[in-house]
């Protein structure tokens, strides 16, 4: 593995906690900036499985009001009923062939949205803006 050198400024007061870290966990300065960065720079579309990947590379194009619309939006109320009534005849048994098959695309198409809000909202934090907490959320 090729390795990249590279020189950063940061303030002392981080410089210093980075330092007290280090001592703390006896390990070396680099071994920590190494590890948090590893930590908290997450996966790119490029490391996702393909099947993901053609719906996030789609995401990256798109311009902050919509990742805004996305990340904002909700499963429709009838697509809701429709999966919660589909569970609930999975639970009793009284599912037919063709109403597992809608359960499964309901399933995979309630995923697919989450997957692409999760996305949306990273972006959107990426970019630089502060995101509504859980408890903003539940107010709206």
């Amino acid at each position: 593995m090729s390795e990249s050198t590279l020189v950063i400024h940061m303030p002392q007061r981080l410089y210093q906690r980075l330092q007290r870290f280090t001592a703390l966990s006896r390990r070396s300065l680099e071994s920590v900036v190494l590890q948090t960065l590893d930590a908290n720079v997450p996966s790119l579309p490029e490391n996702l499985p393909e099947t993901l990947r053609e719906i996030w590379f789609a995401l990256d194009k798109l311009d902050d009001d919509a990742l805004w619309s996305i990340a904002r939006g909700t499963i429709s109320q009838q697509h809701q009923e429709q999966y919660s009534l589909l569970l609930e005849k999975n639970r009793i048994g009284t599912l037919t062939a063709s109403e597992q098959t809608l359960l499964e695309k309901r399933y995979f198409d309630a995923n697919q949205y989450m997957l692409r809000k999760a996305y949306a909202n990273m972006l959107l934090k990426w970019r630089g803006y502060q995101l509504p907490t859980l408890a903003e959320l539940s107010c709206q």
